[in-house]
């Protein structure tokens, strides 16, 4: 079979039609069916919400009726075009996607000379909003026509609506540059690049471009502001590699489409024949920084909104901004946030990850039971089966399991955080916690300086560092103990527990300043009592009684 054969091919320029990569004709019976593949060929990703396809197909009916009208059109769909050799379409609780790696859409082709109604023909009665979308569509390859010279691709229209993914920040990496002068360089630069598309796609609540669409921009535009819209993202990255006194370097650069401007860089050492080890690391590390930077950026824009105009995915962003302010007031807004976004969209895989994560801080702040520590294990399961690839619904879990004192769980689920997101840095740091509860100190040390590792700037490090001192302490280890105490203490001052680690240190080291230290921590959290110190979750009650007895100890 030959290289062209391996295709589908939809054709919307005329009438709709759809052919096997043998050239038969596969028929699609239903206007709906035809509209929908169209609607998903057309998308910057070939990928649109299921709620957006129901506004648009079935906006008519009432909302069961049109959840169930697309269901049954999705099996109909997945019944004609998927075989066991390619799968062409696939859907999960919240979007549907349409596999443009493997099928040649004659209207997305610049080169194609635009003759013919787009989609010629297909109407579906009583649905304004397709008819909406129909007319934007043909008047956007209408104007891209018009302005492609006679002897050159048409470039992609900049006025129309940018395809893709409507509301959500979707981020496009775009191909890495070798300017090194050697072409052996080539598969490294490229294949760092499309390593990050599947990387960031793991992140789940980041929509990602696909390679097929990100790539292919690579020789006809430049302008950040042109690639956004041609492609419908929000955030570019891209990167150059070079060489420098035989040395290789790695320079990415994260830009936001909408204003041109950069908003992160950062400057990398590339070894050539860089250890599969270390260049996994240099990866993870690199995704964990653009995840991070990206999360800040659109708390940041939600922020500036009117709280009339939020949507679903605002309100989750402006509670991730309050929750991560630690304090009482915030968490009560942040929670506010993410319950009016899950009672807009009840099954919302984001929402469900964002409430169980406020409702778990709420119960380490306030010390809250086991019967409300497994009632957010239920909200983290409900979001596990709303989207199992999200990493961050098995850490939830794994984080309940633990303070339930369930480590051998809490360690399964963790680790599968970690195999479906490696970036997930708290996810790593939780697993350094329930090894040292469970009294694996050592392998504890271990996972939490790979977390520190994997992002030295995160806003949880003061997290990282109380843990990674408490194992430090059970390992003898007081010195070290009392630094990362110390650490975790300088990046905010009323975390208790750094202050009892960090006492329970001085004490057994026999050092003068623990009476010191005890008062800067009755300072510093003026509620505090030693009763909290009995919520920890330790499977070894003694190391309970060895923090409550270096509080006894340094007052004495």
């Amino acid at each position: 079979m030959s290289v062209s054969q391996r295709f589908h091919t939809l054709a919307l320029l005329g009438p709709f039609r759809f052919f096997g990569p043998d050239g038969a004709r596969i028929a699609v019976p239903s206007k709906r069916g035809q509209a929908m593949l169209a609607m998903l060929a057309m998308a910057g990703s070939g990928e649109r919400t299921r709620g957006w396809l129901q506004d648009r197909l079935w906006g008519s009916r009432a909302p069961a009726q049109a959840q169930a009208s697309l269901r049954r059109e999705l099996s109909t769909l997945r019944a004609l075009l998927n075989t066991d050799e390619a799968a062409l379409l696939d859907a999960d609780h919240d979007r549907v996607r349409l596999d443009l790696a493997r099928v040649k859409v004659d209207a997305r082709n610049l080169d194609t000379v635009i003759s013919g109604d787009f989609l010629e023909g297909l109407d579906i009665a009583g649905e304004e909003s397709f008819e909406d979308w129909l007319r934007e569509e043909r008047a956007r390859l209408a104007a891209r026509a018009a302005a492609a010279p006679a002897h050159q691709p048409a470039a992609p229209s900049l006025t129309a609506t940018p395809p893709g993914f409507e509301h959500l920040p979707a981020l496009a990496v775009l191909p890495f540059a070798n300017l090194t002068g050697d072409a052996a360089h080539d598969f490294l630069a490229e294949g760092i690049s499309e390593d990050l598309i599947d990387r960031m796609s793991r992140l789940r609540w980041l929509p990602v471009i696909a390679r097929s669409s990100s790539f292919s921009v690579r020789d006809t535009l430049a302008d950040p502001k042109q690639i956004g819209a041609a492609l419908g993202a929000r955030y570019l990255l891209d990167g150059r590699l070079r060489s420098d006194g035989g040395r290789l370097s790695l320079a990415a650069a994260l830009t936001d489409a909408e204003s041109g401007k950069t908003i992160w860089s950062n400057k990398l050492d590339v070894a050539d024949g860089m250890a599969a080890e270390a260049l996994e690391l240099l990866l993870t590390g690199l995704t964990s920084s653009l995840g991070a930077r990206i999360d800040v950026e659109e708390q940041s824009r939600a922020l500036r909104k009117p709280q009339s105009d939020l949507n679903v995915r605002d309100l989750i962003w402006k509670g991730r901004w309050h929750l991560n302010r630690f304090t009482k007031v915030d968490a009560a807004l942040a929670k506010s946030c993410f319950e009016e976004a899950l009672a807009k969209e009840p099954n919302s895989p984001e929402a469900l990850i964002q409430i169980a994560w406020a409702n778990l801080w709420d119960i380490w702040a306030q010390r809250q039971t086991d019967a409300d520590t497994r009632a957010v294990r239920q909200m983290a399961q409900n979001a596990i089966l709303a989207d199992y690839d999200d990493a961050r619904g098995h850490y939830l879990a794994g984080v309940a399991e633990c303070w339930l004192r369930q480590p051998l769980r809490s360690e399964m689920l963790v680790r599968r955080a970690i195999e479906l997101n490696p970036s997930l840095v708290l996810a790593h740091a939780q697993l350094g916690s329930t090894l040292y509860l469970k009294d694996e100190p050592e392998a504890a040390i271990s996972a939490l300086d790979f977390a520190q590792r994997l992002s030295p700037n995160d806003q949880h490090l003061f997290y990282i560092f109380g843990e990674r001192a408490m194992a430090r302490l059970m390992t003898g280890d007081d010195d070290g103990a009392i630094a990362d105490a110390d650490a975790a203490l300088v990046r905010r001052p009323a975390y208790w527990y750094a202050h009892v680690i960090k006492i329970g240190a001085l004490v057994r080291a026999g050092n003068a300043d623990a009476r010191a230290a005890l008062d800067e921590l009755q300072a510093s959290k003026s509620g505090f009592t030693p009763a909290f110190i009995d919520w920890l979750p330790f499977i070894d009650s003694r190391w309970i009684d060895f923090l409550k007895d270096g509080l006894n100890q340094a007052a004495a």
